[in-house]
C-alpha cells in the first residue's frame, strides 16, 4: 500500500485536473454489452455525487507536492478505467457515507504508474490532501487483490481520523502474543510477492503483509472483513488472536462511525462478486 512515511507500504503499492462533476447519470441495468467510456465516467459521477467526494480520472495532474515527498502518476487508460470504474464503484458503495465523511476525504483519484518518492504503489493515502490515489492497472489481473487494496487504504484515512495515529496502538498490539513484535512497516517488503497472500503459516496474523506493522495489521483485516469474510471468520473459530481482533476492529468502527454497525456488516457479506 503507501502511507506518507519513511516505512510506507506497497499493496504488491494543487490539484488541477478534470473533475468529474457529481451529475447522476444511470447505468444501464442488465445490459450484456461490454462497459462504455459513458459508462464508466457514469459510474464514478454516481458514486461521486451519493459521497460528497471528487473522483479525478481524466487529466489528473501530477507530480503532486507532499510533506514526505512527491507523488507522481499518470492518466489511466480508456479500456482499463472502463474495468476499474465499475469495480470502484461497487467496492466503494458499500460504505456509508457518513464514514467517509467522519474520515474528512475530499477526493479520490485513479491512475496508472503511481509512485511515491520515485517509488511504485498499489495506493496512496495522501493525509495532507484529504485524498486516496489508487493505480487502476498495477495488479488488475486480479480483481479481489484490487479491492481489497481499496479497502485496506481507505482504512489507513479512518485510522488517521480516528485519533491522529496510525503507526501506534496499544490496545490492538496487546492482543498478540508477548513475544512477537511488528516489523518495519510495508515499504520493506515491495519485492515480496507472496506478501499479502493469506496463509495460517502466521498466527495470529491473516498474512505475511499483517506483521510488518500495525497500522498494516489493522489495514488487512478490514480489507479483508469485507472482500473475504468467510475466510476471516475460519482463521477466527480456530485462533483467538485473530478472533479477537475482528471484535476490535468492529468496535473501533462503531464508534468512529455509529453506521458501521451490525446491519453494515450483513451488507458486506451478501455482497456476490462474479469476476475474481
Amino acid at each position: 500500500m503507501g502511507i506518507l512515511d519513511q516505512r510506507a507500504a506497497h499493496w504488491p503499492h494543487q490539484f488541477s485536473a478534470h473533475l468529474i462533476p457529481a451529475v447522476l447519470l444511470l447505468i444501464g441495468v442488465g445490459c450484456s454489452a461490454e462497459p462504455t467510456s459513458t459508462d464508466s465516467l457514469a459510474a464514478l459521477e454516481k458514486t461521486a455525487s451519493a459521497y460528497n467526494i471528487e473522483i479525478i480520472a481524466v487529466g489528473p495532474s501530477f507530480p503532486v507536492k507532499t510533506f514526505h515527498g512527491p507523488i507522481d502518476g499518470k492518466e489511466l487508460a480508456d479500456s482499463d478505467l472502463q474495468i476499474y470504474s465499475r469495480l470502484f464503484a461497487i467496492e466503494f458503495s458499500l460504505y456509508p457515507p457518513e464514514l467517509t465523511q467522519r474520515a474528512l476525504l475530499k477526493r479520490v483519484v485513479i491512475c496508472r504508474e503511481l509512485s511515491f518518492d520515485g517509488q511504485l504503489r498499489n495506493a496512496i493515502p495522501d493525509f495532507e490532501h484529504d485524498t486516496l490515489y489508487l493505480d487502476g492497472n498495477r495488479g488488475a489481473y486480479d480483481k479481489t487483490y484490487l479491492r481489497k487494496v481499496i479497502h485496506h487504504e481507505f482504512f489507513h484515512i479512518i485510522d488517521y481520523r480516528d485519533d491522529g495515529s496510525v503507526y501506534k496502538d496499544d490496545r490492538w498490539a496487546s492482543l498478540n502474543r508477548d513475544t512477537f513484535r511488528y516489523g518495519n512497516g510495508g515499504k520493506n517488503v515491495q519485492d515480496m510477492a507472496e506478501t499479502s497472500v493469506l496463509t495460517d503459516k502466521y498466527p495470529g496474523f491473516l498474512n505475511h503483509y499483517s506483521t510488518t506493522g500495525v497500522e498494516e495489521d489493522k489495514a488487512e483485516m478490514f480489507a479483508n472483513l469485507i472482500v473475504d469474510p468467510e475466510y476471516v471468520d475460519n482463521r477466527a473459530a480456530a485462533d483467538r488472536v485473530i478472533l479477537a481482533k475482528v471484535f476490535c476492529m468492529k468496535e473501533n468502527l462503531a464508534r468512529f462511525c455509529p453506521q458501521m454497525n451490525d446491519a453494515f456488516w450483513e451488507k458486506v457479506r451478501l455482497t456476490k462478486r462474479f469476476d475474481k
